[in-house]
């Protein structure tokens, strides 16, 4: 079961997180190293000090690194980890990195533990949080990493309205943005108007998926108004082919899935480093010398040499990359619909296939915009009636036999098992084929006239017909679309689907156009839905929630843009407003209680099916990395199997090739 992670009531009045030369679970170790000379490096690291062009590993450590347990076994150096995106997306590339933020999730998946803090407080009544930062951490320039690096972003970054249009929504409590402080150079520290529960989660998540909470300030500098010399930035920025310092900064800071894709220059905290901007669809990340991590016996990790990336044009493509036997490693994006094809290159290609469970409630959300433009669509997507009568008409026994192979169950979008939000009844409500219920409920909602097609007209007499927008490079979506077509004929609705690039999803979303969406159901997991509940609550505006977009932009714009919500889309932004402040572990199973309820009561998305395993792809040697797992958006892929302990049995991946 995965846990929602907030502080008792207790602990916000004392140290909330112990020093990691204190504690002892999954994945770290108190054990510490009495002497420096114990440390252990690369070989190729080794050959580099006996140069001279790096320092010993002793001096590269920080005074109190980070000690792994290795998952099975103290690893070996070499080998290189051969992974694959699609179309310059995707959490493969975000595991791969082996994401670094400031505190992180447990092994388990059920606490949150010390990374690049290795403390944390609440004072103040719990409005104040502080961090205290490991001492010694470096940047892979060999930069010292300190508290400047959170004030850069904060007040330089998140703060200035040239880079940032708003501060991020995440660090708001009521609404308001606290005031950060650098309390010295190793300490810093927020101010909230109201206790910030779910802080932490927030921290260990990642660095807001492609949002750093921290910058290499002393590179970045060269780059910003604030700081760089005018003329210079000027010139700086005409030679870079931009039109504003803006965007300059932009581009030389831009961590695309965490990894500085186009600038091999952006220094990082990652167990491995870029050693040249994409070439040919492929990029090479090399051990970072300077990283903060070390095994059980003093090697200095990560074990594996480099990770070797390849960007595919689509999925087809990378799939039939993995059945070629060309990737030792994929643990996320698979389709499960290509599990025969991935089974069936298991011997040649050196691998074998796992299945891993996600954080998805429903494969898919179907979303109808509840603010729509076209009056009368508006007027039928508020209606329950209609709503449940599409539930109704969806045959999920088809979709999960034809589409999943029959490895799911019908399912709304509620929350995955093992949750303690979780509730069987809900999960499944109006989830049975009953085309004759849906008919009624039609009938019953305006939708009784026909024309000579047996096609429903709307309320204006023009033809029901619904049009839904997907992703060109989503296959199993389209798969899904494709029956719901048939399944709509049978109650007498025309549903079109067009595939389209995601940026014109996005421009659709965002300036409120799109008519029906359909995505995947993820975030459904004690760790996120309490502070990210994207499909339940409507305040994020950078998501896919094509259910709410417009009452999120008028919350997020505390409403100068967008639409005020009514009812009971205004009560759950309530409940979440209140869900960040509140510290009782009771009341805030009360208040996702409410909040799910509601959902299900108002249908704003509906669920397809559930419990659908992710295919995980293992070089045949590869070592330290769980068969059974989870996978998904609430772990950054999952970063908490800490990819920097896995290594390849013998130094190399058994499938090598020239």
């Amino acid at each position: 079961m995965i846990r929602t992670f907030a502080p008792t009531r207790r602990q916000f009045l004392k140290l909330g997180g112990a020093a990691a030369t204190t504690i002892a679970v999954s994945g770290l170790t108190g054990r510490a190293f009495a002497q420096a000379s114990q440390y252990k490096e690369a070989p190729q690291l080794a050959e580099m000090v006996a140069a001279g062009s790096l320092p010993p590993v002793e001096q590269r450590l920080p005074e109190n690194p980070v000690v792994i347990e290795p998952f099975e076994s103290v690893g070996t150096y070499g080998g290189h980890l051969r992974t694959g995106i699609i179309q310059n997306r995707g959490f493969q590339a975000r595991s791969a990195w082996g994401p670094e933020p400031i505190l992180r999730i447990s092994r388990d998946g059920q606490s949150v533990e010390p990374n690049l803090a290795e403390s944390w407080e609440y004072t103040n009544d719990g409005k104040t949080f502080v961090l205290h930062l490991r001492r010694g951490i470096k940047w892979s320039d060999g930069e010292p990493f300190d508290a400047s690096g959170f004030d850069f972003w904060w007040n330089h970054v998140n703060l200035n309205t040239s880079l940032s249009p708003a501060p991020m929504a995440q660090f708001m409590v009521q609404g308001e943005v606290p005031t950060f402080e650098m309390v010295d150079d190793y300490t810093v520290q927020w101010t909230f108007v109201a206790p910030h529960a779910n802080l932490p989660a927030l921290l260990a998540h990642g660095p807001g998926g492609t949002i750093p909470r921290y910058l290499p300030r002393h590179y970045l500098e060269q780059f910003h108004a604030d700081f760089a010399d005018e003329t210079e930035l000027k010139g700086r920025v005409s030679a870079a082919g931009f039109s504003t310092w803006a965007e300059l900064f932009n581009n030389r800071s831009n961590v695309q899935w965490l990894m500085p894709f186009d600038n091999p220059d952006m220094p990082t905290l990652l167990p491995f480093k870029l050693g040249r901007s994409m070439q040919l669809n492929v990029l090479v990340a090399d051990r970072n010398p300077f990283y903060w991590k070390v095994d059980t016996e003093g090697q200095q990790l990560p074990y594996i040499d480099d990770v070797v990336l390849t960007n595919y044009e689509s999925g087809e493509v990378r799939d039939a990359a993995i059945a070629a036997g060309e990737m030792n490693w994929v643990n996320t994006d698979t389709t499960f619909t290509n599990l025969p094809l991935y089974r069936e290159g298991e011997e040649r290609g050196n691998y074998s296939v796992k299945l891993w469970l996600t954080d998805r409630a429903a494969e898919h959300t179907i979303m109808f915009n509840h603010s729509a433009k076209d009056p009368v669509l508006r007027e039928l997507y508020n209606d329950i009636r209609f709503k449940r009568a599409f539930s109704l008409a969806l045959d999920r026994q088809q979709i999960a036999d034809t589409v999943y192979l029959g490895f799911a169950v019908p399912s709304q979008l509620q929350m995955i098992p093992g949750s303690k939000w979780r509730n069987e009844d809900w999960a499944v409500r109006d989830t049975e084929y009953d085309p004759d219920g849906a008919n009624a409920l039609l009938d019953e909602a305006g939708l009784s006239n026909r024309d000579g097609q047996g096609v429903r007209q709307r309320s204006d007499g023009k033809p029901l017909i619904l049009n839904m927008d997907l992703p060109v490079d989503d296959p199993g979506s389209l798969a899904v679309a494709e029956l719901i077509i048939e399944f709509m004929r049978e109650v007498g609705i025309t549903f079109n689907v067009r595939t389209i690039a995601r940026e014109q999803i996005r421009a659709l979303i965002d300036n409120n156009d799109m008519e029906v969406g359909i995505w995947i159901g993820d975030k459904c997991s004690d760790a996120m839905f309490p502070h990210s509940p994207e499909w339940h609550v409507p305040y994020l505006t950078t998501g896919w929630n094509v259910w709410g977009m417009a009452w999120a932009q008028w919350y997020a714009s505390k409403g100068q843009q967008g639409e005020e919500p009514q009812g009971d889309a205004k009560r759950v932004q309530d409940l979440f407003d209140e869900m960040q402040i509140t510290v009782d572990e009771a009341r805030r199973l009360e208040i996702g209680n409410e909040i799910l309820e509601l959902n299900i009561n108002n249908l704003w998305n509906i669920g397809d099916v559930g419990q659908v395993p992710i295919p995980v792809i293992l070089g045949s040697n590869f070592k330290n990395y769980p068969e059974e797992g989870f996978t998904g958006f609430s772990w950054l892929g999952n970063y908490n199997y800490h990819i920097e302990q896995t290594y390849f049995e013998g130094g190399a991946w058994s499938g090598e090739r020239n």
